[in-house]
């Protein structure tokens, strides 16, 4: 008997049998990887474009906070100038709107301040208000009086053109040999000239001798509020340069007040925010990091840079996983008694 043959297979040729899922598996498992591939490069491609905003979000934000900053502190510097008009104090004025002109040129307000105070309209100097002390001086030499008047006259021509470098020593001994002669004249024309002198000094390399200045006008009569401006703005300056780099703490408290009322006045705000920095630098150093923060915090509105990015976040990580050291009433030293106020029993060591 020839067995039965199934349908589609020909005669002597052997049965194959194929299992279920032999050839699905493989395709299966690549299909798997496929998928997973595309799902990281989906979730990489979305990483990068959300980081891709936070940055331009935060640049954008670190602009803006620092276009505020600045129109904040123009604003008060135009405010300020046009107190020091009313007061008189012109050079204090025309040097703050200067400083808005360098920070933004095509400030109108502060052009039109300043051609205002070139075309002259602007108050005189104030009158010495208080007699000078009398002051040990040399033997008055003998001179006729009908010199006095000529050289009176070239040293006037001398503080009218500014010239106040020859004035001083032309008056100084123009009062030596005609001690008595216009007294309140020449006091008055002395007393210009130091304010002067002092008001060109003080905000220059030689802040100690425009204070020395200031000290001989008022020894003539009460200083300006210009010169008494620059006076205290001298203090906090060398108050502030002591401090920095050793306490910069209080260091910056000085660079902040003077940044605040003349910030172009020794270069006070790039010192004030030199010295934010060394602040939350030393705070840092000693990992006290919650108190760094809200110091970095006002480094960074006041110049976002990217180094004082990084120094804030360090310090918001330092501080959200700083953790508070509980306080206990056990014994540092475990498994030892604790000690007593007994005194040792006759007998006993020590007793």
């Amino acid at each position: 008997m020839t067995e039965p043959t199934q349908p589609g297979h020909e005669s002597g040729e052997p049965m194959t049998t194929e299992q279920p899922g032999g050839e699905r598996r493989p395709r299966l498992g690549v299909r798997l990887f496929g998928l997973a591939l595309v799902i990281i490069s989906v979730t990489l491609a979305t990483y990068l474009v959300v980081a891709y905003f936070a940055f331009e979000s935060g640049r954008a934000a670190a602009v803006a906070q620092a276009s505020t900053s600045r129109a904040e502190q123009i604003n008060r510097q135009i405010e300020l100038a046009r107190e020091d008009l009313v007061e008189g104090s012109v050079n204090l004025a025309r040097t703050r709107l200067e400083w808005v002109l360098t920070q933004e040129p095509a400030n109108g307000v502060a052009s039109s301040l300043l051609s205002e105070i070139a075309a002259g309209q602007a108050a005189p100097p104030p009158e010495p208000t208080e007699e000078p002390a009398p002051a040990a001086t040399d033997e008055p030499l003998e001179a006729d009086a009908s010199d006095a008047q000529p050289e009176l006259q070239a040293i006037r021509r001398m503080v009218a053109a500014k010239d106040w470098e020859g004035a001083l020593p032309a008056l100084l001994a123009f009062r030596q040999q005609f001690p008595d002669y216009q007294r309140n004249d020449t006091d008055r024309l002395l007393y210009d000239t130091y304010v002067a002198l002092g008001l060109k000094h003080v905000n220059s390399d030689k802040i100690e001798m425009g204070l020395n200045y200031f000290s001989q006008a008022e020894r003539l009569g009460t200083l300006p509020q210009e010169a008494l401006d620059y006076r205290a703005w001298a203090d906090l300056y060398f108050q502030g340069i002591a401090y920095s780099g050793v306490n910069w703490q209080i260091a910056s408290g000085y660079w902040r007040d003077l940044c605040a009322a003349a910030p172009f006045f020794k270069n006070a705000c790039e010192r004030f925010d030199t010295a934010l920095e060394g602040y939350g630098d030393q705070l840092a150093y000693l990992e006290d990091w919650c108190p760094a923060v809200p110091i970095y915090q006002e480094a960074w509105n006041r110049n976002p840079t990217e180094k004082l990015q990084n120094k804030l976040s360090l310090a918001r990580e330092g501080c959200a996983n700083a953790t508070p050291v509980p306080i206990t009433g056990t014994l540092p030293l475990t498994g030892t008694a604790p000690i007593t106020d007994t005194a040792p029993s006759p007998g006993e060591p020590g007793g």
